[in-house]
């Protein structure tokens, strides 16, 4: 069974898929002995399900589905800026002037379910703003896997925020490639909280001069909560740069994975290439394992990256204590700001305070025991 979902969900094409499900394959393993349904689209969303999304600043260009289908209920699209194919698969921006929002909501029914779905999402515009976010009902056991294909035109610049926050019992496998064309830019900012099992696979493909990547993210994840994030960024023109930096934090059983690869490909020469993983455990029980990797094929490049796996710094702790702040104030102020690192680049200074007030509430109590 679990060969049969491997396949399923593509990591059994080649042995190097199959590899690159190493670290995840005990969660695999876990949801392979579940027998799925189809999950139901048509399923009613609690108020304070809908209160996670109801934005008002993104009323007019708001996109919600449900289980894998778009929603005509809780959709509120009435911005000509946003043009969306008559089968709700393809999505054209061509004018920047709010954020579109994209919502994705898994709701569990009786028996554990699955649902699948894919869209393509083409920019033009020369500065649009994107807010992808993945709410996770609790309940029963739910399996999601969503595709989704975005292609950035020559000049166009694209401002994206991803915030998933999965039930304990949801399961989610995000598979994103992204097209970047000359001159084009785009920064991406994440976190991830929650989830049995949270995989997100991105794919960059840097295929004209001068196009810019900046990825951000973050994973914050307690109990036996396990998140695993894989980047395969490709050089593959002149002048092209990618700055990635990353932050994770696991607490009691949790675990969590990152994989950086970054490719300079041959004639992908004058390209700037940066990576940086740094990661802090909470708990002796907790486990993060980083793997950066960087193969460089061009000339006259500049390149470099780092991964650290820790606790939090001591230095840092005793000088907090020593202006008498209690010890696990003192830490979750440390993982607050070691978070930031990451979160900083979200230029929405309201969604950047809902997702750091999401990190800070999965953090330690300061009255919890020592």
């Amino acid at each position: 069974m679990e060969a049969a979902l491997l396949d399923e969900l593509g990591g059994a094409d080649t042995p190097e898929r199959a590899e690159a499900w190493r670290y995840s394959r005990n969660a695999l393993r876990a949801l392979a002995q579940m027998s799925f349904v189809a999950a139901d689209p048509d399923l009613a969303l609690a108020p304070e399900v809908c209160a996670q999304f109801a934005w008002p600043h993104t009323q007019g260009r708001r996109l919600v589905f449900i289980n894998g289908r778009l929603s005509g209920a809780h959709s509120d699209l009435r911005d000509e800026g946003i043009v969306v194919a008559a089968d709700a698969g393809t999505i054209h921006i061509v004018d920047a002037a709010r954020p579109l929002h994209l919502v994705h909501i898994g709701v569990p029914g009786a028996n554990a379910a699955r649902w699948q779905t894919t869209l393509d999402l083409q920019v033009s515009s020369a500065r649009a703003s994107l807010i992808e976010q993945h709410i996770g009902v609790p309940g029963g056991d739910l399996l999601g896997v969503f595709d989704l294909h975005i292609q950035v035109a020559e000049r166009a610049a694209l401002d994206w925020v991803v915030l998933s926050e999965l039930g304990e019992q949801a399961a989610l496998l995000r598979r994103v490639k992204l097209g970047m064309a000359g001159q084009s830019q785009v920064r991406r900012s994440d976190a991830l909280f929650g989830g049995r099992l949270q995989r997100l696979e991105l794919g960059v493909e840097l295929a004209g001069a001068q196009a810019r990547l900046e990825s951000r993210g973050t994973f914050v994840l307690r109990g036996r909560e396990h998140a695993e994030v894989r980047l395969d960024v490709r050089h593959q023109a002149r002048e092209c740069a990618c700055d990635v930096l990353w932050r994770g934090v696991a607490d009691q059983r949790a675990r969590g994975i990152f994989h950086g690869g970054i490719t300079v490909e041959p004639g992908a020469d004058g390209s700037d290439a940066r990576l940086s993983s740094k990661n802090v455990l909470l708990s002796a029980l907790a486990e993060i394992d980083t793997q950066p990797v960087l193969e460089i094929h061009a000339d006259e490049v500049q390149a470099g990256h780092g991964a650290t796996v820790g606790q939090i710094d001591e230095r840092a702790l005793f000088y907090l204590r020593s202006r008498g702040i209690p010890l696990e104030q003192a830490r979750r102020m440390l993982v607050a700001a070691f978070c930031a690192q990451a979160l900083g680049a979200i230029g929405d200074d309201g969604l950047r305070e809902r997702i750091d007030a999401l990190a800070q509430a999965r953090l330690p109590s300061p009255d919890a025991a020592q």
